[in-house]
């Protein structure tokens, strides 16, 4: 992602929160392309228990607004956000509620609908098939992948992505989607909670903290800087571990906020690496990482030179939770 730090970085300075999320799901356009060669890309967002287009590559308009959306025609606003999500039609509306017992062989187990001849009838059952709106198939896509991406446990985006060409597709390159799916929902949330942080009066309570925010992502360290701003903190960013030691030798900050997994050294061996170089002056570490909490090692969440670990994606509450705790 930090590869495209710098266009994210000129539209997201104004604050304009629509542009950070064109710019966000752009970004996640752009890797899409570079990491396939199918021509036909597009991302779908949920509202209100549809899933639209939002930003798409390659499909015509004809096809955008045919499937736009997955509610059947009729279906309105009068039906709740979960009778929404139970209507939505085809592939698309399998594989945003989970649902793989119906072609469980071409499934990942992270959830991700992958084919590279969609008209294989011995692949896909034909009473599926005929279940689909065919719309996909009456395009002659062969290669195609439906990638949900579930930061929080539910579908928030659906990757799509597809090919008039066979065999474009891979066990591999479908994980390279699902690992860019899962950092752009990262983000999409995180905007989400700036956008709500800004709305909400300032607290006096812990206002004016010096706060240090390490992210090799960029995008990701702008968020959490805006998030951190919005509460009345003064939070400044580094996006590798020699500038973070760089910048903490210049100047005095009551807290660190870093990710886990960066190139060179790890979040938990910076947090070390501070306390070695400043101990007993040495602010305080919090570890944010996108691994989910169980997946970390025992060893690491109980770490003494760390103060609070978090969770990606993470609430304002959150974020505010664990600098209490660190500063307490």
């Amino acid at each position: 992602m930090s590869g495209n730090a710098a266009a994210f970085e000129q539209v997201a300075r104004p604050q304009n929160s629509e542009s950070i999320r064109k710019t966000i799901l752009d970004m996640c356009l752009a890797l899409l392309s570079g990491a396939t060669r199918c021509r036909w890309l597009g991302i779908r967002m949920e509202r209100e228990g549809d899933f639209p287009f939002v930003r798409w590559r390659g499909f015509s308009e004809e096809f955008v607004e045919k499937e736009r959306s997955l509610l059947p025609p009729g279906v309105g606003s009068e039906l709740s956000r979960e009778e929404r999500l139970a209507r939505l039609e085809c592939a698309c509306g399998r594989v945003i509620r989970g649902e793989r017992d119906w072609c469980e062989k071409l499934f990942t187990r992270h959830g991700s609908f992958w084919v590279n001849d969609l008209c294989d009838s011995d692949k896909i059952p034909p009473e599926i098939t005929q279940q689909m709106r065919g719309t996909c198939l009456r395009e002659g896509c062969q290669s195609f992948a439906l990638v949900p991406c579930r930061p929080n446990g539910e579908t928030l985006l659906l990757l799509h992505v597809c090919d008039r060409r066979k065999r474009l597709l891979s066990k591999r390159l479908v994980a390279r989607l699902e690992e860019t799916g899962r950092h752009v929902a990262q983000l999409v949330l995180q905007l989400r909670e700036l956008k709500f942080a800004e709305s909400q009066p300032q607290k006096t309570r812990l206002e004016g903290r010096r706060i240090l925010v390490v992210d090799d992502e960029e995008d990701m360290a702008f968020l959490v800087k805006g998030m951190l701003e919005a509460k009345g903190h003064k939070a400044t960013t580094a996006t590798s571990v020699k500038d973070a030691i760089e910048t903490l030798s210049m100047e005095r900050f009551d807290l660190v906020v870093s990710d886990f997994n960066m190139p060179v050294m790890s979040g938990l061996e910076l947090a070390r690496e501070i306390r070695r170089r400043w101990h007993p002056y040495a602010p305080p570490v919090v570890v944010m990482s996108g691994t989910p909490s169980e997946e970390m090692p025992v060893a690491q969440k109980g770490s003494d030179e760390v103060a609070a670990f978090l969770s990606k994606p993470f609430s304002m509450e959150a974020l505010e939770n664990s600098i209490h705790t660190a500063l307490r």
